[in-house]
């Protein structure tokens, strides 16, 4: 049949055809071509170059195939490295990103049957770490660049010189600051602190600002920036004098100020007095000062990436995912998921108050704090107490690795 000409619509077609990837049992790794279909596969099985190149291969079929094996796993980890670094990922996603070359050396040519075979070979070579979890393996690279594991050994040691130099430069303020107080002790001075008055304009002129028909807001917003202003300083004067009337005691009539007989109209009224807060008591304040610091660390949202989560809500499609297990593939604005269902591998997007964490059954497995003082720290499960819904975990990231934290059960989650 003759070839269509260029620039007709059958040739446009054919070339846009072949162009993307076609099917992998229809390629011919000998021969390097692409056929569209099993009737043209077959004519090329029959042809000429093709019996040609398969001579070639049966002379030294082991030799061709080791080649073709580590070209396969020379692009796998190129492609690993310099697109993920040393990131844990999933197996097959970096595959699918290596036969998105036209020109890729088919897994078929290689002497591994599967990409499970191939990524335990990986492992027990020791180029990567590879570990199986319920969505398939994953592998991290190791690096084992000299010049980039020089650089990263510098980048550490001025870090670590960096942190000496703030540590010493801290030291020398405080000493400093403690010698300028004993020399004050020593002159019988203090440091004081007195808040200027702030006064009316003379003349009674207002300043009014107008910026395309905006006056009144301008003004609005400038007579409330002023009287938060005094409103500030009303409350350091009143620290102030709290502070000062404790330690003076009780004033004496001698003390007492005479009232001003030429007060200004616009003078407003002392603000009231607070009282002085109630003396210590051991330690009774100590567990609400706790209570607080734990509820500051702690955070409305929870969310973590590559965590498992149990769907909770019946509305979703007329409860058909309700207790199923998925996976957190991505946190949209801090409260939203989007999922992949284990089971059934749908995509889809919750909000997190119909989601609850899922722990592990056995000790020992790995997960994620998603809330409180150690948020976003990996650890292991060390024990679960059923019964008061709590678990210890063994942090195992971070300055704080090694330490044992009792966490509820809400404030971890099982890692995929």
């Amino acid at each position: 049949m003759p070839k269509s000409e260029k620039g007709t619509p059958k040739d446009i077609a054919n070339r846009m055809k072949a162009k993307g990837l076609q099917k992998l049992k229809f390629y011919c790794q000998m021969c390097q071509k692409q056929c569209r279909d099993e009737n043209g596969f077959k004519c090329h099985l029959t042809s000429d170059s093709h019996l040609r190149n398969m001579r070639i291969f049966r002379d030294n079929a082991g030799g061709m195939m080791d080649s073709f094996s580590r070209e396969f796993e020379t692009v796998y980890l190129e492609t690993l490295r310099r697109r993920h670094g040393t990131q844990r990922m999933n197996a097959n996603n970096v595959y699918q990103e290596v036969i998105q070359d036209k020109s890729h050396i088919h897994m078929n040519a290689t002497k591994w049957a599967t990409l499970t075979h191939f990524v335990q070979y990986l492992g027990k070579k020791g180029v990567c770490v590879v570990e199986e979890t319920e969505r398939g393996w994953y592998v991290t690279y190791i690096e084992r660049d000299p010049a980039l594991l020089e650089r990263k050994e510098k980048l550490k040691l001025k870090l670590e010189a960096d942190a000496r130099e703030e540590k010493r430069a801290e030291k020398e303020r405080a000493t400093l600051r403690v010698e300028a107080a004993r020399a004050l002790d020593r002159a019988g001075c203090s440091v004081d602190r007195e808040a200027s008055e702030i006064g009316e304009r003379e003349g009674g002129d207002k300043l009014e600002v107008k910026l395309g028909g905006s006056g009144a807001s301008s003004t609005a917003a400038g007579k409330k920036k002023k009287a938060r202003k005094l409103t500030l300083l009303e409350e350091e004067d009143d620290e102030e004098d709290i502070g000062n009337a404790a330690e003076r005691g009780p004033p004496s009539s001698d003390d007492v100020p005479k009232p001003a007989t030429n007060k200004p109209k616009h003078e407003s009224k002392p603000p009231a007095k607070r009282p002085t807060p109630p003396p210590h008591n051991g330690g009774q304040s100590q567990p609400s000062k706790k209570k607080s610091k734990k509820s500051l660390d702690r955070k409305d949202h929870w969310l973590h990436r590559n965590t498992i989560v149990r769907i909770i809500s019946k509305s979703l499609s007329g409860g058909e995912y309700y207790k199923k297990k998925a996976v957190v593939m991505k946190v949209i604005d801090r409260y939203t998921a989007r999922l992949e269902v284990l089971d059934t591998e749908d995509v889809i997007e919750m909000d997190q108050d119909d989601l609850e964490t899922v722990i592990p059954k056995s000790v020992g497995e790995k997960v994620r704090v998603v809330n409180g003082r150690h948020r976003g720290a990996k650890g292991r499960v060390e024990s679960l107490d059923k019964r008061e819904c709590r678990g210890e975990v063994r942090l195992s990231g971070g300055e704080e690795i090694g330490l044992v934290v009792e966490l509820d059960y809400e404030d971890f989650c099982k890692v995929a």
